[in-house]
């Protein structure tokens, strides 16, 4: 994913946080992909640089994105999302909390930008934690269900 751009200060909420992503974040990144990783996200960068790295107390456990390439689905004051934790801290709520996050930063942008994600319809878990950060389904794009915040 191409960003709009970067976040400028850090983000936190409890024991989470969104900080800028910086160059030595790279091969953490990269090292934290696997096959659901490759199923879901297949057209991945090999040179990560997304908007924020997840840190959960002092270790680093995914990234979110956000941008607002030329997708035909997109509105003009919409951004596209995305995000992954690594495979060893799935399923403990990071991702939800780092979703709310940056839809946090883009509502306070000026002027503010809506989120929305496209989830592979046999992405069980991604389509849970799009619920569980407020996103409601509202059409299909491409075979993809299409959510907005």
């Amino acid at each position: 994913m191409s960003t709009v751009g970067h976040m400028f200060e850090s983000l936190t909420e409890g024991n989470l946080t969104l900080r800028p992503f910086e160059a030595a974040d790279k091969d953490v990144l990269i090292a934290g992909r696997d096959e659901e990783f490759d199923r879901f996200l297949a057209d991945a960068s090999p040179e990560p640089a997304p908007s924020a790295c997840i840190w959960v107390d002092d270790v680093l456990v995914g990234w979110v994105d956000y941008d607002q390439d030329d997708r035909h689905w997109l509105e003009g004051d919409e951004a596209n999302l995305g995000y992954n934790v690594f495979p060893e801290h799935r399923g403990e709520g990071h991702a939800t909390r780092a979703l709310r996050l940056l839809c946090f930063y883009l509502a306070a942008l000026d002027p503010p930008l809506r989120p929305t994600l496209l989830i592979d319809p046999d992405n069980a878990p991604s389509l849970a934690v799009a619920r569980s950060a407020g996103f409601a389904q509202i059409g299909e794009v491409d075979g993809e269900l299409f959510f907005r915040s």
